[in-house]
């Protein structure tokens, strides 16, 4: 009878403790689905990665009848970030960031950069002034603007602009009166049959109401083959980036 009754007494007690397991395991049920599928419905999402891969010319200089130049190979990047049509509250972005840059260069050579729009007249120049060591931050306005000393994105959403570039990879000589085509083929003509390498980085998207998204992107480049094609365009759509609250 003694351990009858002491049976009936670790009953609560048993029940307790299922209940304490079950709990820690949708806990970490939820905690696992959070880390691989992030915020179910995020109140902005990005709809589109465009990405321009080619190669081109830099300091020209002319020497005699003859012309010499650098050969750059660069991608355009443009990342489109939109309202997330599902989410039904307000959503303000305060400041988009772009950071924590790591760079993989594989086997490629020369000096892979980063670099912000340019205030002139061409989208891009590959100056030191537009150089970006750290970050690229676009504060949130009322329309994009990449032009200004500042770099401006819609409140709403708008168009992420960069561009990453290797250099370093060598010099063209040719006739003054001889033409050249300007694409990916000088990659070829200065003796380089491969180039490949990846970029990750990480993307914040701060709101008005202190809520911090991060994302991480990878890009593999240059996209396609534009040692033989020149030149190569590629757009991701529907991607089912993860958004996680930091």
């Amino acid at each position: 009878m003694l351990i009858d009754r002491n049976k009936k007494m670790n009953v609560p007690a048993y029940i307790a403790t299922l209940i304490i397991v079950i709990t820690l395991i949708i806990v970490i049920f939820i905690v696992y689905k959070y880390h691989v599928e992030g915020e179910a419905i995020p109140p902005f999402k990005i709809s589109k990665i465009n990405v321009v891969s080619t190669a081109q010319t830099e300091n020209l200089q002319a020497q005699e009848g003859t012309y010499i130049a650098d050969i750059v190979q660069n991608n355009d990047v443009r990342i489109a970030i939109e309202k997330n049509p599902d989410y039904k509250k307000e959503a303000i972005i305060k400041k988009i960031t772009i950071n924590n840059i790591q760079i993989d260069p594989k086997d490629t050579k020369g000096n892979i950069e980063i670099y912000r729009p340019s205030q002139g007249e061409k989208l891009y120049e590959y100056q030191e002034q537009y150089k970006i060591d750290e970050q690229i931050e676009y504060i949130g306005e009322q329309e994009t603007y990449t032009k200004g000393e500042v770099l401006q994105i819609s409140n709403q959403g708008g168009i992420l602009d960069f561009s990453i570039i290797v250099n370093n990879l060598g010099t063209i000589t040719y006739n003054e009166n001889e033409a050249i085509k300007v694409d990916g083929t000088l990659l070829k003509q200065i003796g380089i049959e491969k180039i490949s390498y990846q970029v990750k980085f990480d993307l914040i998207i701060e709101l008005e109401n202190d809520i911090n998204l991060k994302t991480k992107i990878t890009l593999d480049l240059p996209t396609g083959n534009i040692l033989e094609n020149g030149i190569e365009t590629t757009e991701t759509t529907n991607m089912k980036t993860v958004f996680k609250r930091i």
